[in-house]
């Protein structure tokens, strides 16, 4: 029984192999049995045809573009400074908080800051001393910023953080040595009482100046050209209003002495306020500029 079963297997296989046969294609609606590589050829053609005929890639105009290179410039030194600033700021603002209420009192009324809030200001020493120090800081930052606005150059081989240091050094040297000036000259002349107010509306002036540079300090060190150039402008004529304020202040204590020429003046201010900052600036600018 399962010998015949595997002879008549055997005589079917033989049957199969002997039978000859022809695939129709046209009657499955096929024209051909196309290989691989003829399937990959009509794919490319076929994609080539659609984007040429695409409205979007029919344009005959060449377009290229340059990726510049970003340069990532550190802002750390900077980061660190406007918070030192800030919170020093704070400190001085906790430690007294009527020292501020006087201050801009005193500011905002000539006539009081020379009688009774005079008395208290100079009364709260450790402020005093510390608004001072502020404004140095707040001074020197504005500088090397504006500066920086108007000469972006980097490649100079001393560092961001020097220049600063250098700046805000320079600045205190500078009304260190006029206030020394100022009181040795009331101290030759017998006028101490009124290099006395002098100095005392320079320094409160001061402080206000450095109170309202910290807004423009934080826009110029972290805005771009634009944003900063209209900063720039607004803070020059806040700048102008306050050292005109203080010239006023000053002329009304030394006009005693200047009434007959103002052209005596006009050289006190330049040798005492101009000459130093154009120091300042020149130094600045050659450790910023120089290759």
């Amino acid at each position: 029984m399962r010998f015949s079963r595997f002879l008549l297997s055997c005589v079917l296989l033989l049957l199969c192999l002997g039978a000859h046969g022809a695939v129709q294609p046209a009657k499955y609606g096929i024209t051909a049995f196309p290989d691989s590589i003829t399937l990959q050829k009509g794919a490319m053609l076929g994609a080539d045809t659609f984007l040429r005929q695409h409205p979007m890639m029919a344009s005959t105009y060449i377009m290229s573009d340059i990726e510049l290179p970003h340069v990532m410039v550190s802002q750390t030194a900077d980061f660190y400074l406007l918070l030192f600033l800030c919170l020093m700021l704070g400190l001085i603002r906790f430690m007294d908080t009527r020292y501020f209420i006087n201050l801009w009192k005193a500011f905002f009324n000539p006539t009081l800051s020379n009688r009774q809030l005079k008395d208290q200001l100079q009364g709260s020493g450790l402020p005093n001393l510390l608004m001072n120090i502020f404004f140095t800081f707040a001074g020197g930052a504005y500088i090397y910023y504006i500066v920086r606005f108007f000469t972006p150059h980097t490649s100079g081989v001393i560092p961001p953080s020097l220049l600063i240091i250098m700046l805000i050094g320079g600045t205190g040297a500078i009304y260190l040595a006029k206030y020394a000036t100022v009181r040795f000259s009331g101290w030759a002349f017998r006028v101490e009482g009124i290099t006395e107010h002098y100095l005392f509306n320079v320094f409160l002036i001061n402080k206000v100046l450095g109170v309202t540079l910290i807004p423009f300090i934080i826009i110029l060190a972290f805005a771009d050209h634009q944003w900063a150039q209209q900063v720039v402008i607004i803070s020059f004529i806040v700048l102008g209003i306050l050292l005109l304020n203080r010239y006023i202040r000053s002329w009304q204590v030394f006009g005693s002495f200047f009434q007959y020429s103002k052209f005596h003046f006009f050289m006190y201010l330049c040798a005492s306020e101009l000459l130093p900052l154009a120091v300042l600036m020149k130094l600045l600018v050659k450790g910023m500029m120089f290759y």
